[in-house]
């Protein structure tokens, strides 16, 4: 898949501040605009180009999630909240 598939999959105003998209080499990108900004339909072409357990890798360890997208996809990919990079400073364990 080039870069102007994955512009003409999703909306372009998606990915307004990008010129070239790597699917593999920027899935962390695309995958967390596509989680904080996608529509249903988004949601289900970008389950058919990633693969779930990508997905959760990166609900896990992007910081620059929206917290409400971390906290949304937490509970739907059943994911333990402490485990989301953006969630840490909410939910730190206390120790």
């Amino acid at each position: 898949m080039t870069q102007q598939d994955i512009k003409s999959i999703f909306r372009p105003s998606l990915f307004w501040d990008a010129e070239e998209i790597d699917v593999l080499k920027h899935a962390g990108y695309v995958i967390a605009r596509i989680l904080d900004y996608g529509n249903e339909k988004d949601i289900k072409k970008l389950l058919e180009i990633y693969p779930k357990e990508e997905i959760i890798r990166i609900v896990k360890t992007r910081r620059g999630l929206l917290p409400k997208t971390g906290k949304y996809w937490a509970v739907k990919l059943n994911i333990p909240v402490r485990e989301v990079a953006c969630l840490r400073k909410y939910y730190q364990d206390k120790h």
